[in-house]
């Protein structure tokens, strides 16, 4: 019965709010609460809430179409976010929105079902807020990348285009529901995010979260909304994580053994771990644009490409490798560091996607010392340098720059340099660090008229027709 039990509520773990799921009416009294009946159930169900992540939309699908919305990589199935021409009823990432929302309704079935069970199943009463925090923060996680992606995530307090809010298990009666404003999205983000940072386990390994990455992301959500005190609060939690960051979180001087290792890698605090896979559901398989999207698809826009090209690291990212059919035996030069060699090396490579690297928690220190007192960029540049140099495969020049421009100018190429497709950093960065005083952004796309309605994506059709209280994003129905 137990067995059944946890594969009943798995099931459900998997569910998404759609209007097939919620018109079906359970057949039997099973239900969430009695469903976890041990401390074993309870672990199993936050184990199917990470599982939700395998989709390639967790990965290359949205990584590859920032890049590509940021005007750095050319990937011609993304030609609609390059041109950010996407409308909601040709919107070509809707199904990001589907698998998004999935991982979310097992966080909320998996937060119901760990609440229900009593404190004596557990090792201890610590252990059980330790877990409802966990969740609590891949929930938060969820939500910050609907509202990265779907929200006008940049605007006042009082804009209506806000997140979809889901805090419980999607069901007939909650199916209709409007979105928050922004300032209650942050809000309602925030409140699980400090949770999560007073109680969510600490790091053990990058295939779950931690307390660290919780104070991360905060830091991450501060730095892009970027209004008074964020800057000063996000450095905050920056400086806090670079003084109590666990032994097993520290650079790797070997950057080529960073993406071998990938999820194993002591650089990586959070990643996208996908399982070993079988036949047709390989990580290759499930990892199409790190894959045979990146293969077909190579080509950098010649800005981003002349500074990578000029870059030590180039020879690390970049290399010939086959593509990911047996039938293909030409060689390509392609971004290994994300693509391997496909099914040519094994079914099993190590597709991650790179959530957060160490690297980036000195690049975020820099810049928020620059920002927070633009007369200490030369502080700044020093940690940057610092990161650089403690990489020994390559090894990295000492950046120079002369003034806090120009600082600020070769800050934005190494967040594109160091972390380019992995985590969607280029996209915000571009939006972000200025040139001639606006957003780097459009700089890099002056053949691309858009506005800032064109920071988001459209809400997909399906959403709209399926939830009437839902309002789509300006200018993109």
């Amino acid at each position: 019965m137990k067995k059944l039990n946890i594969t009943y509520l798995l099931v459900l773990l998997v569910c998404i709010s759609c209007a097939d799921f919620l018109d079906q009416q359970p057949k039997h009294e099973q239900t969430l609460e009695n469903a976890v009946q041990d401390y074993t159930g309870a672990q199993h169900v936050v184990t199917g809430m990470y599982s939700t992540m395998e989709t390639e939309w967790w990965g290359g699908k949205t990584f590859v179409a920032l890049s590509c919305q940021a005007g750095m990589y050319n990937n011609g199935s993304y030609t609609q976010f390059y041109n950010m021409s996407y409308k909601q009823d040709d919107f070509k990432n809707a199904d990001g929105w589907t698998a998004w929302y999935k991982s979310l309704n097992a966080a909320n079935a998996a937060y119901q079902s760990v609440s229900a069970l009593a404190e004596n199943k557990f090792p201890s009463a610590e252990r059980k807020r330790e877990m409802l925090a966990e969740i609590r923060l891949f929930r938060a996680w969820v939500h910050t990348n609907l509202l990265w992606c779907y929200s006008h995530w940049w605007a006042a307090d009082n804009s209506p285009y806000g997140i979809l809010y889901k805090d419980e298990v999607s069901n007939v009666a909650n199916l209709q529901a409007a979105r928050l404003t922004v300032g209650e999205s942050y809000k309602k983000i925030f409140e699980d995010l400090d949770e999560a940072i007073s109680y969510a386990p600490e790091y053990v390994s990058a295939k779950y979260l931690s307390r660290t990455m919780a104070k991360v992301l905060k830091a991450k959500i501060l730095l892009n909304r970027g209004r008074e005190n964020d800057y000063k609060d996000a450095l905050t939690l920056v400086e806090d994580v670079i003084a109590t960051a666990p032994a097993g979180f520290k650079m790797e001087p070997d950057m080529k053994k960073v993406y071998e290792d990938a999820w194993d890698s002591p650089e990586v605090l959070w990643a996208r771990y996908l399982d070993e896979g079988n036949g047709n559901q390989s990580r290759t398989y499930k990892e199409y644009d790190y894959s045979a999207g990146l293969y077909n698809y190579r080509d950098l826009y010649p800005r981003a490409e002349s500074w990578l090209t000029a870059d030590p690291r180039y020879k690390v990212m970049m290399d010939s490798a086959r593509g990911p059919e047996k039938f293909q035996t030409q060689n390509e030069y392609v971004m290994v560091k994300l693509y391997h060699q496909g099914r040519i090396a094994g079914p099993n490579d190590k597709y991650a996607a790179y959530f957060f690297r160490y690297p980036e928690l000195l690049l975020m220190k820099a810049e928020l010392t620059a920002r927070l007192n633009p007369a200490d960029w030369q502080k700044a540049l020093g940690i940057v340098n610092d990161m650089r140099s403690r990489r020994t495969n390559p090894v990295l020049p000492e950046m120079e720059a002369s003034s806090y421009e120009e600082f600020m100018d070769k800050l934005f190429q190494e967040y594109w340099i160091e972390t380019c497709l992995e985590n969607g950093n280029e996209w915000f960065a571009a939006l972000r660090f200025q040139k001639d005083n606006k957003p780097w952004i459009y700089t890099l796309k002056t053949d691309v008229q858009f506005s800032e309605n064109n920071y988001c994506w459209p809400i997909p059709q399906d959403e709209i027709k399926n939830n009437q209280l839902m309002e789509q994003n300006p200018e993109l129905k």
